[in-house]
């Protein structure tokens, strides 16, 4: 009896010793109604607080390690986008082990409330749930309403991890903090002055961050917006495992080698090679062999399936995930005795890559890298040969890795200056005393600009097709008629680098004239297609990065009619740019015309030589990209003698 009295003794003890800090949180008695509608005019909802616990505890009877996340926010929705935005309850449940807690407290704009817990919750209906997801749904919501959502998760314990902490909407208040009980805390901020401080929770060491007014994220044009959010990341450690950085890196390249580099060939790599591997060939074009006969004859499935991670079961079945489908790659390269490094990076539209601080979480994207060559293979990108990096990766930060697990950290750059580029010959001419007008279109498109070409042209469906003919084609000129269309070099395998995608059209349209006094105006500006334009006047809130650098060069030649002057020709003259700090132009667009033979020729080259440029000289970045709108909606006269 007394042995069974001490266990319950201890097992109280023990239970009451791992107290967690989650327990005894909770929300506010009374949900207070707060008047938001003067400052928030423009949003759909605004969130009071929004608060995230992080919680590390040791196991109680073993060397485990769990994990407790509770969010906690409250929400005012302002009009019904807001509600239908907000009444969906979107819980990630990656890793989670156990669903510990919710509750729900809704407050209309009369003070009326409206509770859930657990177990009503879990009646509601769901829709489109996944093992990734809980998805919950409250019907009802009226504008004007808060919502107050309090949730408690027991996770996988993972030493790495990360919360964003800018939304769509404005949040008033926000609090980090994180418990790291028997682990070490190191933290690091983005989009932010570091502002984490230290302090204690029921005597234990914690680190608290809180930050006021956090501003809506805002998508821009030119501008890598979900990237440049607001977020935090941490990382928990066993104080004796003396983890650094480095030390971060090293472990990942120790644990993909024997992948990325084999020391062993599979046999069945020795049969493709010996069909794709020519002696005496150049890199170049082994590689690009390999990389065309992988995308064209290898699958890639997005089951949940360990199979598809087994070289064996690739090999036999030509099917694999997005990830271990690189193992068929660095087989065939090192069966060739091809030099190559492996680049692990993040798409720089969702994260930027960060040397300085290893986060597991945003390593999604794995490149092979020739040095010798200069050029990238993305594995998984069906659409994308040997070449330049995809243009989602080019300019984020990677890290490079050998053969013989040496690496180095690198942004990754564009080595070819002149790989992205649009070349057109226009020739315009006239029918029907002027009422018609016929265009003769040759272009070149190269580089990215090919690459999404062909890749449009493969795997867009009919509707899609059509739209793709009609962007060929000088979109944006009304009731036109293709006389002629035809596509070369379309298909996505290219025995040369960076063959050209070319297009050669021909169509008529009535609507690029309009009769005025004593002749006719010529929407000119038409031919060259739809422009971006900038011409709304916002504070710049992101700093400016376009898609890829890129370079237009135009031939207009307008044959002019018998008995016929052109008027207004200075219109035609545009000259923007944008200088470096050495003083060269690393932006324009630069049009000129001259009359010869009878005939009007126009010149026009537009350039953006890099990525990235400075925030506070937005406005010439606009006048350059406003200038290419602006001739686009030029028209010009022609008069009778």
């Amino acid at each position: 009896m007394k042995n069974i009295v001490f266990i319950i003794i201890l097992f109280t003890n023990i239970i009451n010793s791992y107290s967690q800090y989650y327990k005894n949180y909770n929300w506010e008695k009374q949900s207070l109604l707060i008047d938001s509608e003067g400052n928030y005019k423009n949003e759909s909802s605004v969130g009071f607080f929004d608060n995230t616990i992080i919680e590390i505890v040791s196991g109680k009877f073993s060397n485990s390690i769990i994990k407790y996340v509770t969010n906690h926010y409250k929400i005012k929705m302002l009009d019904e986008f807001g509600v239908s935005k907000h009444s969906n309850i979107l819980i990630p449940m990656n890793e989670v082990v156990d669903f510990r807690d919710i509750k729900v407290r809704i407050t209309d704009e009369d003070g009326e409330i409206l509770e859930f817990d657990k177990k009503q919750m879990e009646e509601l209906h769901f829709f489109e749930d996944s093992p990734n997801y809980k998805n919950f749904q409250i019907n009802g919501i009226k504008e004007n309403s808060t919502i107050e959502v309090l949730y408690t998760l027991e996770k996988l314990y993972n030493i790495h991890d990360n919360k964003i902490l800018q939304k769509s909407y404005p949040i008033q208040s926000s609090k980090f903090l994180l418990i790291p009980g028997p682990t070490k805390a190191i933290v690091k901020t983005y989009g932010f002055e570091n502002i984490v401080r230290d302090t204690l929770i029921n005597d234990s060491n914690a680190k608290i961050l809180k930050l006021e007014n956090i501003p809506p994220i805002v998508d821009e044009e030119y501008a890598t917006a979900i990237a440049n959010r607001k977020k935090i990341s941490y990382q928990c450690s066993f104080p004796e495992d003396n983890m650094d950085q480095e030390t971060y890196w090293r472990n990942i390249i120790s644990n993909i080698n024997p992948i990325m580099f084999p020391r062993n060939i599979h046999p069945k790599i020795f049969e493709l090679s010996s069909e794709l591997i020519l002696k005496n060939d150049d890199i170049y074009n082994t590689v690009n062999i390999i990389d065309d006969y992988i995308k064209s004859n290898f699958k890639i499935s997005d089951k949940n399936n360990s199979s598809l991670n087994n070289l064996d079961y690739i090999l036999s079945n030509y099917t694999s995930n997005d990830f271990s489908i690189i193992q068929v790659y660095t087989q065939l390269l090192t069966a060739a005795g091809i030099n190559y490094e492996v680049v692990i990076t993040a798409n720089r539209y969702y994260n930027k890559f960060d040397p300085e601080f290893f986060d597991p979480n945003v390593l999604r994207e794995f490149l092979i890298y020739f040095p010798d060559q200069e050029k990238y293979i993305a594995p998984n990108r069906l659409e994308y040969r040997i070449g330049e990096a995809p243009f989602d990766l080019l300019g984020n930060y990677g890290i490079y890795i050998d053969r013989l697990s040496d690496f180095y950290f690198s942004e990754i750059i564009q080595s070819d200056e002149s790989y992205s580029r649009i070349k057109r010959r226009i020739v315009i001419d006239f029918q029907k005393k002027l009422k018609k007008v016929i265009v003769d279109e040759y272009q070149e498109y190269t580089g990215h600009w090919a690459t999404n070409n062909r890749s449009l042209l493969q795997f867009s469906n009919e509707e899609d097709l059509i739209v793709f003919k009609d962007y060929l084609t000088a979109s944006g000129i009304e009731n036109k008629k293709i006389i002629d269309f035809k596509i070369t070099n379309g298909e996505l395998f290219q025995n040369n680098y960076n063959s050209p995608f070319i297009v050669n059209s021909i169509i008529s349209s009535e609507s690029l004239t309009k009769k005025i006094d004593n002749g006719y105006n010529l929407n000119i500006g038409k031919v060259i297609g739809k422009q971006s334009e900038l011409y709304e006047e916002t504070e710049r809130l992101h700093p400016i990065e376009i898609t890829y650098p890129n370079q237009y060069d135009y031939e207009i030649v307008v044959k002019i009619p018998k008995g016929y002057i052109i008027k207004d020709l200075d219109k035609l003259s545009f000259n923007k740019s944008y200088l470096s700090v050495m003083g060269n132009k690393i932006c324009k667009f630069e049009s000129q015309y001259k009359i010869l033979d009878n005939k009007l020729v126009i010149t026009i080259q537009e350039f953006y030589k890099t990525l990235r440029y400075q925030k506070n000289r937005y406005n010439e970045f606009r006048d350059v990209i406003n200038s290419a709108s602006d001739f686009y909606n030029t028209s010009i006269k022609f008069v009778k003698k």
